[in-house]
């Protein structure tokens, strides 16, 4: 009886875990995946020597072939989307035992800082794509082990499942399986309307914020330093202590972000010094593009294609300035003293009056609406506002040269909102937001 329910359990499995593959590769819809031709160039690499690391502020970093020719050296940019501290460990491992890996950047941004930890996770769809880049049995089935609680290792291991991005759309199955039968699936192409691919992990979008042009319609937190989990600093030592063990050189940096979306958080400083004492405490330093001085790096409103990620534009300027300090620079007597400010506070103090942004809010009620200047130490009355009104093709002036930040709105419309704004008359802003008011 035993034997015969053994076989049963083993047949069961036998073509359980086969078809459940089958099924899973079937209904992913990775038709046009930007992480599986990551990892496709990942594993077909002649070798790769520095490594970036981190999340999507790392696909719109360094563009890796301009960085390989300036460095000497084979660059590849391993992140994914939303990439956790955990799926960056997992990758780090694994190109470690794929290839000779002699430096490895570690890109610390706040937004994965603070993500949560295993124990309080729920959705896992950015870990399962990490999961299905990592080819070594060993360092998948730890990393799925440590990623969740124990309660979702079952949904972890199977190929099918919730968060793994399968789907029953007939027209996107359809296209899944033309894409097989016609080989175009193994060609390992990413196309995206508004990007470009660059190769090795880096992606060019091609929107740019207009000079000026950033806004926000809600108001953001400061960033929760004070939760960053025992997870993500376990990790990060993890991590170091990998390199170590590799005789691999490990850089800690910070990509650049607009100086609209820090000033909104509004303590960005201690999310910096945050990054500055526990790297310090580990005998390394920190380098953060935020706090970078402008001979270095200065970016323009137009070097973003949102408030954190940097356009095609952007990634250009930005690997000439990765490249040309990490080429040489960094290695300079007191080069963080040299080339940074010792605070985000001084670097704002030290710039120009400006207006980083504007926030554009509608009250409550849809009746007005507020305009609140995201701006480093300019003095709030010497700012006036133009606000125009536009519903459907035609736009309204509603105030000029106004100093006044409270606009009423005109009655069961819809539409935009623009507001020019100008420090002593001198034009700095020109920013549109969706309203509706009652």
């Amino acid at each position: 009886m035993k034997r015969k329910m053994f076989l049963k359990v083993f047949l069961f499995v036998l073509l359980f875990f086969p078809l459940a593959s089958f099924t899973a590769f079937i209904l992913k819809d990775d038709t046009n995946s930007y992480a599986r031709v990551l990892f496709h160039e990942f594993y077909n690499q002649v070798k790769i020597d520095y490594l970036i690391c981190g999340a999507s502020h790392v696909s719109h970093g360094v563009e890796a072939d301009i960085a390989s020719r300036k460095f000497w050296k084979t660059v590849f940019n391993s992140e994914t989307p939303s990439q956790r501290i955990d799926g960056t460990y997992a990758i780090i491992k694994q190109a470690v035992k794929s290839y000779e890996i002699k430096k490895v950047f570690l890109e610390l941004d706040f937004a994965i800082a603070i993500d949560y930890s295993p124990l309080n996770r729920s959705g896992f769809t950015a870990d399962y794509i990490v999961a299905e880049g990592i080819h070594d049995f060993f360092i998948k089935a730890d990393y799925l082990l440590h990623c969740s609680c124990p309660k979702y290792y079952v949904n972890s291991f199977l190929s099918i499942g919730k968060d793994k991005l399968l789907t029953l759309n007939p027209k996107k199955v359809a296209k899944k399986l033309t894409s097989i039968l016609n080989r175009e699936y193994f060609k390992y192409q990413y196309e995206d309307e508004g990007s470009e691919y660059a190769g090795k992990g880096c992606v060019l979008d091609l929107e740019e914020i207009p000079d000026g042009g950033f806004s926000n319609d809600f108001k953001v937190v400061p960033i929760p330093v004070g939760g960053i989990s025992n997870h993500w600093k376990i990790t990060v030592e993890k991590i170091i202590d990998l390199c170590k063990e590799n005789n691999i050189d490990l850089i800690l940096y910070s990509m650049p972000c607009s100086d609209f979306y820090l000033n909104e958080r509004g303590n960005y400083d201690e999310y910096y010094s945050f990054c500055r004492d526990f790297a310090a405490q580990k005998g390394f330093p920190y380098y953060d593009f935020n706090l970078v001085r402008p001979e270095i790096l200065s970016l323009r409103d137009s070097d973003y294609t949102d408030d954190n990620h940097l356009s095609k534009k952007g990634v250009y300027v930005w690997t000439d300035a990765f490249c040309d300090f990490f080429g040489s620079k960094y290695k300079e007597e007191n080069a963080l003293e040299k080339y940074f400010y010792s605070s985000y506070a001084q670097k704002m103090a030290e710039m120009p009056e400006k207006i980083f942004g504007l926030y554009i809010f509608t009250s409550g009620d849809k009746k007005s609406m507020e305009i609140i200047p995201v701006s480093n130490h300019v003095d709030v009355k010497r700012i006036t506002y133009d606000v125009y009104v536009v519903v459907g093709n035609e736009e309204s002036l509603l105030a000029k040269d106004s100093i006044q930040t409270s606009i009423t709105l005109p009655a069961g419309k819809s539409g935009k909102i623009r507001v020019i704004s100008y420090i002593d008359g001198v034009k700095q802003n020109d920013c549109t937001e969706n309203f509706v008011s009652f």
